[in-house]
């Protein structure tokens, strides 16, 4: 791309080329050290000898954390982590503590792991490092936070850091000098009170970046360099958020011809471009967005993806996809776009007079429309234009599309400016755009605690080749499982109404989705739904947590005669308030700013667990 980058961008290029080269050197690789272990959890495990170039064979247990360390090591040592089914590595260090390494991992499987120790010159591989375990088990609570700090030069954060504080209790964490990145996990219930702040201080920032994900779905996402003081201030549901934008699962529906603006300042969560599909693009991400769209009419389409400034921007299309496909059953994709562009910013303006690029343009892009069959690209340039007239950097040709057609289109900011851009679409010889239709148009989904257990209620406005309703329940929003199964209506154009009884739900925090098969096989899933199950017992909900008021409180808990007490922190009750209906809006106006205790009491005591909420003073 552009010709002129910084010395820390070179210093980082030749750091990951250095690490690239350092793993895997010695000649007896993946030789077993030893029989598997399982480590103690929570505690420390010791491996006493493991030579440069041999692996230990871990037993591990999904959600638990790891630490694999060889500090106490008399060789330059490097640690890689492999599923011990095959796949690539699953985490990686070299030189965190000295010369020496540790690597900290969150189990994704319940099997076993190949802890493999390098040495890094192999003058002999036959010297033992000390391998150090240490397993620390999921914290408690109704779902779980997970932390992720990144530091691109592993130079360390300094005084930077990330302060996360839950009903009023702040805990604040740092990435040490010689880690790329450092994961922790948090334990937090519905209802809590969270409030997320940065301290900027630290030299580098740009090297600095931290992202706070629920069951995949992102909380926040600080992009980089993170802006310092208060970033987030929220509520505790344990329902995952639905993917970004800047993911291809969320992917924005593109409907209507009309154009459109865009800024964003991050590369989303999961790792969607690869060597395999990412065409002229390079495969590391930047800051980008995907989107889905769909012709509602066959004819011409082209598009023009202007900058608000002088800024670098590359893009890509892949398709056609069959009609009525959804992000979630063609995310990543699968191979090469069919059209894409990725010259440099100077070299695009050079070879037009505009930063603009896009497809079907009449004059840059001849042939101005082609077939999709026919892929096209225009691969990264310096800041000077190879390209020879009629042929100009930044352009490609046009799509000739046909109806129902479903196309991803990803743009992104190679520069990572966050300077936005405007985007308008070239539509000709009939063609127009509508949003991607789904085999189902959900109404609505809710799920709720009853005596007999938790009940599932759902209503669809329309269906189309609709076979059934597979109901999936989680203990924690990312594994799911079978738990019934309702049939569909097939094809319909009213209203139509569903019912699940689950008469087994688990204590505690239950999650359920609806997978919507088709008759043909296709299937797509709902968005979440979460119940906090504990019969007789159950907290009351308090929203927002933290606010300032007045508070809407929800409590199965309700009734005649029953009260809602608060109490601060030194026991004593400041107010009570009846609460006869699941739901009631209470002022808390004579409230100082501060947490509090509060639990739903009958005349003869406590009918409820107690929940902390915050009041927030005024800004």
């Amino acid at each position: 791309m552009a010709a002129m980058r910084s010395t820390r961008i070179w210093n980082l290029v030749l750091f990951a080329c250095a690490a690239l080269a350092g793993r895997a050197q010695c000649p007896n690789d993946n030789a077993l050290t030893g029989t598997a272990i399982t480590p103690t959890c929570p505690g420390t495990t010791n491996v006493p000898c493991v030579q440069g170039g041999q692996y230990a064979l871990v037993n591990v247990v999904a959600g638990n954390t790891y630490t694999f360390s060889t500090c106490g090591a008399g060789f330059d040592t490097q640690i890689t982590l492999y599923n011990n089914t095959g796949g690539g590595s699953l985490g990686f260090n070299d030189d965190a503590c000295g010369l020496q390494s540790t690597v900290t991992w969150i189990a994704t499987f319940t099997g076993q792991l190949r802890v493999l120790v390098d040495q890094y010159y192999c003058a002999t591989n036959a010297t033992c490092a000390p391998l150090q375990i240490v397993c620390v088990a999921p914290p408690v609570g109704d779902c779980i936070y997970t932390l992720t700090m990144y530091d691109s030069f592993s130079d360390g954060w300094g005084t930077s850091s990330v302060t996360v504080t839950i009903n009023g209790v702040p805990t604040t964490y740092t990435v040490p000098v010689g880690l790329p990145s450092v994961t922790v996990q948090i334990g937090v219930d519905i209802g809590d009170g969270v409030i997320i702040s940065y301290n900027a201080s630290g030299a580098f920032q740009t090297d600095n970046s931290y992202i706070v994900t629920l069951g995949g779905g992102t909380i926040f996402n600080s992009g980089s360099p993170p802006v310092g003081g208060v970033v987030y201030v929220g509520s505790v549901t344990c329902i995952p958020p639905p993917p970004a934008p800047e993911d291809c699962l969320g992917a924005v529906t593109i409907c209507s011809n009309v154009a459109f603006s865009n800024n964003t300042n991050n590369t989303g969560n999961i790792v969607d471009i690869s060597a395999a599909n990412s065409g002229c693009l390079d495969i590391v991400e930047y800051q980008g967005t995907w989107y889905v769209f769909s012709p509602s009419a066959a004819g011409d389409l082209g598009l023009t993806i202007g900058p608000l400034g002088p800024d670098d921007y590359d893009w890509a299309v892949w398709g056609p996809y069959p009609p009525g496909s959804t992000p979630s059953s063609i995310c990543p994709p699968a191979g090469p776009p069919i059209r894409c562009a990725a010259s440099s910013g100077p070299a695009t303006f050079g070879s037009t007079g505009s930063y603009a690029t896009g497809m079907g343009h009449p004059v840059y892009s001849p042939p101005q429309f082609a077939p999709t069959s026919v892929s096209y690209g225009i691969p990264a340039t310096l800041n000077v234009c190879p390209l020879v007239p009629p042929q100009y950097c930044g352009w490609v040709p046009g799509m000739q599309v046909a109806v129902g057609q479903v196309y991803l289109l990803y743009i992104s900011n190679w520069s990572q400016s966050s300077t936005g851009f405007n985007m308008n679409w070239t539509l000709q010889n009939g063609a127009s755009l509508d949003c991607t239709v789904l085999p189902i148009e959900l109404l609505s989904l809710h799920a709720r605690a009853v005596p007999e257990g938790v009940l599932l209620e759902w209503s669809t406005s329309s269906e189309a080749g609709n076979d059934r309703f597979e109901v999936e329940r989680s203990a924690d929003g990312a594994h799911f499982e079978h738990i019934g199964t309702v049939p569909g209506a097939g094809n319909s154009f009213q209203t139509q109404h569903y019912a699940h009884l689950d008469p087994a739900p688990r204590l505690g925090s239950n999650y359920y989705r609806l997978r919507q098969v088709d008759v043909d096989g296709g299937y797509t899933y709902s968005p979440v739904r979460v119940v906090h199950y504990m019969p007789g017992a159950a907290r009351p909900l308090l929203l927002p947590n933290p606010g300032p008021g007045p508070v809407e409180v929800r409590s199965d808990q309700a009734g005649p005669g029953r009260t809602l007490r608060f109490h601060d922190m030194g026991g004593r009750e400041v107010l009570s308030v009846a609460i006869e209906d699941p739901v009631l809006t209470v002022d808390v106006a004579a409230l100082a700013a501060g947490p509090y205790a509060v639990r739903v009491w009958s005349p003869v005591g406590p009918v409820s667990s107690p929940v902390l909420w915050v009041k927030q003073g005024p800004h």
